[in-house]
């Protein structure tokens, strides 16, 4: 297994990953549920305190959440010797989020030599989509 494979395992450890990663922590967001090669599940307990004054999800967070999808479904994609960096993020907003658990399906749509297009739907416990976001993540040399 490679150095990112086993990033990824560690991602779905919430203490290590909130120990690991400060901004984790400082913003409460989620571990990976399950994850393979492209293909990244997050859920998210939907909190109230993150509740903008019409009593739903600012959208800042939304953006926070989708670039940790999209940067873990890009992580599970690299091979060692390589890391990457977010060049563009877009999230679009449908519907909503004021309870329930958020989940948070990312995939890799393409996965290049310097660059990796992914895409996140987000979908409330009702079912219904309430988010997507788009990233592409260039991808840069690093010594493992």
């Amino acid at each position: 297994m490679g150095h990112w494979q086993d990033v990824m395992n560690q991602m779905k450890d919430d203490a290590f990953q909130r120990e690991a990663i400060p901004f984790v922590n400082t913003l409460n967001l989620p571990p990976v549920k399950e994850w393979e090669p492209g293909y990244v599940l997050m859920e998210w307990v939907v909190d109230p305190k993150l509740f903008h004054p019409r009593e739903a999800v600012f959208g800042g967070f939304i953006a926070a959440l989708a670039d940790r999808a999209l940067g873990a479904v890009t992580i599970s994609t690299l091979n060692d010797g390589e890391a990457f960096t977010t060049a563009d993020l877009n999230v679009s907003f449908f519907r909503p989020v004021s309870s329930g658990i958020l989940r948070i399906e990312a995939r890799v749509i393409h996965r290049g030599r310097s660059l990796v297009q992914a895409e996140a739907e987000f979908y409330r416990e009702d079912g219904k989509l309430s988010n997507k976001a788009s990233a592409a993540q260039a991808i840069i040399p690093h010594k493992t």
